[in-house]
């Protein structure tokens, strides 16, 4: 434990600063995020409406992203604009924790109807806080850094998917969902003081405003048009986003309804999911200082296929483990490589605009995705829906090499 704490404490400052904030970042994620869907689920929502918790938010993040990003460029302190987001986002979470003693119809569409909503400084927040990831970093060390940040944030959220699976398995309804979502309240006013101690450099004179950026959509689309590097990189990633979020209802539905399975076990499969990511990302963030590891990290992107492909053919809640295997292994090294791939087809002057025209793109595909893959499981059955998207996200994880996305320059 002393080493451990040596090599932390030998880190650059900031860095520790992200590592700290991630921990409780991952409270939420892990908590009252990842059974927001189980809760409307024994609600008794329809598959429309669990797909509709997906979708909504992007709907709006796809109206919000830009003219955000524009305020984001206008702002001088990242750090704020990224805390006042999330304590918007954070209290609204909060106040679910009175959603389950309402009847089940009006919890349902509430739940809906303020998800959608918060997700206007959600787009905020996200742009400001990847854009001061790229200035917390150098580019040679970020790939490390993001994949040990992930990591701590998968040790994290192991523990509090299990333990928040135990408690709502063990806690009488509805103590025990609203006691949840009072958790991650908590958590996110102690990932915001953390944060707020990050130290950024002072904006050089004249940089803000001195070289416009695209604040229109077209603007923006036009300048991505015109970069080849990064108009493949936006139809990959799009590609992907559609694939990714399809099934993002159907899993929730196939576990509760079609396997049965309880929130203790849920939680457990969230747990072996997390902590196969951990070991990846720690695995990661050694082999990607070297470039020849890095320049195959693309093939994740196939292989998250899997995770869809497996979960078709469990026939009982114990053959859950098998997705959840491929999801931890494959999802770690995806996450790594969309984000690091984002940071070198920008440029600092123009990534606030670049991250917002992205998040634009893959908000459409999210918004369209769920609705298409729970109609899709209505029209035929979910078996036979998770097969067809898992073909689907083959070929859109092959469209990162066919675009030259995923070839790192060699030095």
């Amino acid at each position: 434990m002393p080493t451990l704490a040596r090599r932390f404490s030998a880190l650059p400052y900031n860095e520790r600063i992200l590592y700290a904030e991630v921990g409780f970042q991952a409270v939420i994620e892990a908590g009252a995020m990842s059974f927001l869907a189980v809760f409307l689920v024994r609600l008794g929502a329809a598959n429309w409406q669990v797909g509709l918790l997906d979708a909504l938010p992007a709907l709006v993040m796809t109206v919000a992203s830009l003219p955000m990003a524009a305020f984001v460029e206008r702002q001088r302190s990242l750090v704020a604009v990224a805390n006042w987001a999330r304590l918007i986002f954070r209290t609204v979470i909060g106040s679910f924790a009175l959603l389950p003693f309402l009847p089940p119809g009006m919890a349902i569409y509430l739940t809906l109807v303020a998800r959608g909503l918060i997700s206007v400084p959600s787009a905020a927040g996200n742009v400001a806080f990847v854009t001061l990831l790229g200035q917390v970093a150098p580019p040679e060390r970020r790939p490390r850094m993001l994949s040990m940040r992930l990591a701590i944030h998968g040790v994290s959220a192991s523990v509090v998917g299990y333990l928040a699976g135990r408690w709502l398995e063990a806690a009488p309804y509805p103590l025990n969902y609203s006691a949840l979502f009072l958790s991650a309240f908590v958590a996110g006013l102690i990932s915001i003081y953390i944060l707020s101690r990050l130290r950024l450099p002072e904006p050089r004179p004249g940089t803000k405003g001195s070289n416009p950026q695209p604040r229109r959509l077209k603007e923006a689309l036009s300048l991505i048009r015109s970069t080849p590097l990064l108009r493949n990189y936006c139809l990959a990633t799009t590609a992907f986003h559609l694939g990714l979020a399809m099934p993002s209802a159907l899993y929730t539905i196939y576990r509760v309804r079609n396997m049965g399975a309880s929130d203790a076990w849920i939680g457990t499969l969230f747990t072996i999911e997390r902590v196969l990511s951990v070991l990846t990302y720690f695995a990661l963030s050694r082999l990607l200082a070297r470039p020849r590891w890095r320049r195959w990290l693309w093939v994740s992107c196939v292989g998250i296929a899997l995770y869809p492909l497996s979960m078709a053919l469990c026939k009982t809640p114990t053959m859950l483990l098998i997705p959840s295997i491929c999801g931890g292994t494959f999802g770690s090294a995806m996450n790594i490589f969309i984000t690091n791939a984002l940071f070198q087809v920008s440029t600092e002057e123009n990534r606030p605009t670049l991250v917002a025209a992205d998040a634009t793109l893959a908000n459409v595909a999210t918004f369209v995705a769920p609705m298409l893959g729970t109609a899709l499981a209505d029209a035929t059955n979910i078996n036979l829906a998770l097969l067809i998207i898992a073909g689907l996200r083959v070929l859109s994880g092959l469209s990162f090499w066919v675009l030259g996305v995923a070839r790192e320059k060699r030095a």
